[in-house]
């Protein structure tokens, strides 16, 4: 029972994987040994029991609805006793048994106990896809490289921001957007500094910027008012639109807008940067599940303290 408890938790939690084929297998696998325990522990042991009943009523073993005749001749000889038992008789269960056995045998369990759960303590519970690229691979040297020369760059995390009126209606807050995530590398959410296309994608800064120092004229003529933003929302809603045509000058924003099917705005991203969340670990790089989880943590408190804009979520590829 022990034993197969500690299989299907083992087996269930690894479930959870992000590989499919893995977690695929290990689902498959915990369901499989509850329903051999299962099976084990009331149709195998009813069977044995029935089983056990047909021996003692001399029933063949196949055409049990027939009886064998008993015989008179006792064949039962005995059993002899061979090298093995006679080992364990007479050399091992005394010494073990005895007062210096017991000692060394206490002694020699708690060790291994005190190894195992020091081991258990600093097993790390993080993976690295690199465990799956050769040694030699030049990807490998590639991704230590990149750790070594450019720490910052991490995973991708994009905030969408809801309702094209709310948009319109903070459309200057949203625009210096990169006042409020910056300063924030070196502590969760462990964001990388916006100062740089890679790190930070804001349509609202980009258009903001471009209606600052082009105007209008080239996407859609809209009237713009003394803070330098389209007058009316649907004066907004063309000009955004223009912006991030494919052949406009906001046309690298295009998958950042969100419309509906009668080409409202919906929602917009922008798109953010974590910096490695990685530890080294035994020479290997891994990645750091404590911060990936504080990073997490953080954005989400981050988000919600903006009370003053419309509403978002975060999210990111892992």
């Amino acid at each position: 029972t022990v034993t197969s408890l500690t299989d299907l938790v083992a087996f269930a939690i690894s479930s959870t994987s992000a590989l499919p084929a893995l977690a695929s297998f290990c689902a498959f696998a915990s369901i499989n040994i509850f329903f051999l325990w299962a099976l084990a522990a009331t149709f195998f042991t009813s069977t044995m029991v029935i089983d056990e009943k047909r021996q003692r009523d001399n029933r063949r073993d196949i055409l049990c609805c027939f009886k064998r005749k008993r015989s008179n001749v006792d064949d039962d000889t005995g059993a002899e006793e061979g090298w093995l038992s006679s080992y364990f008789r007479k050399y091992h269960a005394p010494k073990i048994l005895s007062t210096p056995g017991k000692i060394v045998v206490s002694v020699g369990f708690a060790a291994l106990f005190g190894f195992g759960l020091y081991g258990a303590i600093n097993l790390p519970v993080e993976d690295s896809e690199r465990n799956f690229i050769p040694a030699d691979s030049y990807i490998e040297t590639y991704s230590e490289t990149a750790d070594e020369y450019f720490p910052s760059n991490g995973v991708s995390l994009f905030l969408v921001f809801e309702g094209g009126q709310n948009m319109y209606k903070n459309r200057e807050s949203l625009a210096q957007l990169s006042d409020r995530v910056s300063g924030k590398s070196q502590e969760p959410p462990y964001i990388a500094e916006p100062n740089s296309d890679s790190t930070y994608r804001n349509m609202m800064s980009g258009l903001h910027d471009y209606l600052d120092a082009n105007g209008s004229d080239a996407i859609g003529g809209a009237a713009l008012g003394a803070d330098g933003w389209p007058v009316s929302y649907s004066d907004f809603e063309t000009t955004v639109q223009a912006y991030v045509d494919p052949r406009g000058p906001g046309s690298r924003y295009v998958s950042d807008l969100s419309l509906d099917g009668s080409d409202e705005i919906q929602s917009y991203r922008v798109k953010l940067e974590y910096i490695r969340l990685t530890k080294t670990f035994r020479g290997e790089t891994i990645d750091d599940s404590s911060k990936q989880i504080e990073s997490m943590d953080a954005t989400r408190e981050m988000v919600d303290s903006w009370t003053d804009l419309q509403p978002a979520f975060p999210y990111s590829e892992k």
